[in-house]
């Protein structure tokens, strides 16, 4: 099978992951980038103006970079509540996937978070990838609870690994590994 498929569509109980698509560049803006409470913790850059949204870099560069970026979409209102996606690259020697998520504030504290990511974890452990990691700055609890409600197990803290707002971050790390392949018959490679 191979790794990326830019079709791929995930369905949980409440959500759909559909790929991010150039139409959802108002409700990325209104739900993420022009929120500063959700961009108090998320790595992505505060736009001011709705006219300057959007989404078309980052679907051009995971594109090229053979990476998901999904919209987290609302089944019951086919409304896009935030985005989930694949941080870093897989390759031969690196079966490793670090994910990232946000969603706009409104929808905090549903369970949306931690469904789609359960759901988007076991859509990249199916497709080969050994390990699955996340990273957050320890401030931020809700991210940290995410990441223990899907399993996650505490990793290590990285000293001075992020450089946001002007300064330095430690990030606590989280992982799973994938229940489907043993450690030594994992061989897949997404070159």
């Amino acid at each position: 099978m191979e790794f990326f498929d830019k079709e791929a569509v995930i369905e949980t109980e409440r959500l759909i992951l559909r790929r991010l698509r150039e139409e959802d560049a108002l409700a990325i803006y209104h739900n993420i980038n022009h929120d500063k409470e959700v961009l108090k913790y998320y790595l992505d850059r505060y736009i001011e103006k709705e006219e300057d949204a959007s989404v078309s870099g980052t679907i051009r560069f995971c594109d090229e970079t053979k990476r998901y970026v999904f919209a987290i979409v609302l089944k019951e209102t086919d409304e896009v509540i935030g985005m989930i996606n694949q941080c870093s690259g897989m390759n031969k020697f690196f079966h490793s996937i670090e994910i990232g998520y946000a969603i706009g504030q409104k929808y905090w504290h549903n369970g949306y978070v931690t469904e789609a990511t359960k759901a988007f974890i076991d859509f990249l452990f199916k497709r080969g990838v050994h390990k699955v990691f996340c990273g957050a700055i320890p401030e931020n609890t809700r991210s940290i609870r995410v990441m223990k409600n899907c399993g996650m197990i505490y990793e290590g803290r990285k000293i001075d690994e992020v450089y946001y707002r002007d300064r330095y971050w430690d990030i606590d790390q989280y992982y799973l590994l994938n229940p489907y392949v043993s450690r030594e018959t994992s061989s897949k490679s997404a070159d």
